[in-house]
């Protein structure tokens, strides 16, 4: 008949029983997600329109939409992910924002403003960007689930980012810190390096059964981006020997195939920060790099020695060669001559009436 909110915020839907003709109350707990749960029921069983009995408030929190944003994707993204994010929502954004700030209310001014004081205590604009990212898929996220109507920051200009140019490892850098590194760095390493996978749902998902020894490739399920689903990586010939005993090593240990490649004592692995850190101390490498740098790695080298951008782009699983040029393409000064040699040559006439004394100094 109606939909209700009782004083302790539950949400409920009152119907009246065909055979006994008394009120029957179905209940549907609190929060923004039981409100659209009781207006969803009240449409299903085809009573009348629903019309708000109880006052509502502007909009939700923010922060209603946070619990609701980080229940549904628990599960969906990597264990570790979902730490950072929940440490970046209750440990950044929403005590910046405000605990009760309406959701309605983060406009672009609103965002201005986070932006400026966050910028004031000495964070990097990369930071603040990642964040401002994190508010927008919430808010987007909201607004398909039904929460709000629309986003109030839409067309709201991203501050630019400041990000360090990493370099890809050098082949010595990577083979002193490969040196030093733990058994299962060492795999996780030398995959990354030879087929270019994502560190976190992309490397540590891969197992055995992804292997097609008869075609020597990898079936990746790709990351939850915007490119194929999934995609095969051949596999080169001189890494295919060391998969193939590291198969023998599980094998031998008992383990399924199902197991992860990258596994820890037969156990799955959810991070390799602490291991790379300590590998990459241990071989005395002092600038930044990051288990990511070996996907910039295995992109660059093979177009530094002229692959096909196109074949490169999807192995790496983008949608577009251009993110391919222009995130994992880093080039040195050796490409930049071997580039200009490609310029066809020019006839360039010898200036009869040169004057004496204008010869190229040097």
């Amino acid at each position: 008949m109606s939909i209700h909110q009782k004083k302790d915020g539950r949400w409920f839907v009152r119907i009246r029983d065909k055979e006994s003709r008394r009120l029957i109350d179905k209940y549907f707990g609190r929060g923004i997600e039981a409100e659209r749960q009781a207006r969803d029921y009240n449409e299903s069983l085809g009573l009348r329109e629903w019309t708000r009995r109880t006052p509502k408030q502007q909009s939700p929190y923010f922060v209603e939409l946070v619990n609701a944003y980080t229940s549904a994707k628990t599960g969906q993204i990597q264990p570790v992910s979902m730490q950072n994010l929940l440490y970046k929502l209750t440990g950044v954004i929403l005590p910046t924002l405000g605990q009760e700030t309406q959701a309605m209310n983060i406009t672009a001014a609103r965002l201005d403003k986070y932006v400026n004081k966050r910028l004031k205590t000495g964070v990097k604009r990369t930071t603040v960007h990642r964040e401002l990212s994190d508010i927008r898929a919430i808010l987007n996220w909201s607004v398909k689930r039904g929460y709000i109507t629309r986003n109030p920051a839409a067309g709201f200009e991203m501050p630019e980012r400041d990000d360090d140019i990493i370099s890809p490892p050098t082949i010595e850098e990577l083979n002193a810190i490969m040196a030093n590194a733990l058994p299962h760095l060492t795999r996780a390493l030398a995959l990354s390096y030879y087929t270019g996978l994502r560190p976190g749902g992309e490397l540590y998902r891969i197992s055995w059964n992804d292997l097609d020894c008869s075609n020597a490739s990898l079936l990746v399920i790709s990351a939850k981006k915007r490119g194929k689903p999934s995609r095969r990586v051949p596999i080169h010939q001189e890494f295919f020997g060391s998969l193939k005993r590291w198969y023998h090593e599980d094998i031998d240990a008992g383990l399924p195939d199902e197991m992860a490649i990258v596994n820890f004592n037969g156990q799955p692995v959810r991070s390799l920060k602490k291991a790379f850190n300590s590998a990459k101390a241990a071989a005395g490498i002092t600038r930044r790099l990051r288990p990511y740098d070996l996907r910039h790695a295995f992109a660059s080298s093979i177009l530094a020695e002229g692959g096909d951008l196109k074949s490169t782009s999807e192995m790496l699983g983008h949608s577009r060669t251009g993110t391919t040029l222009r995130i994992y393409q880093h080039t040195n000064p050796t490409m930049h001559r071997a580039a200009v040699q490609h310029l066809p040559r020019l006839t360039i006439p010898e200036n009869k009436h040169r004057s004496k004394g204008h010869g190229l100094k040097r």
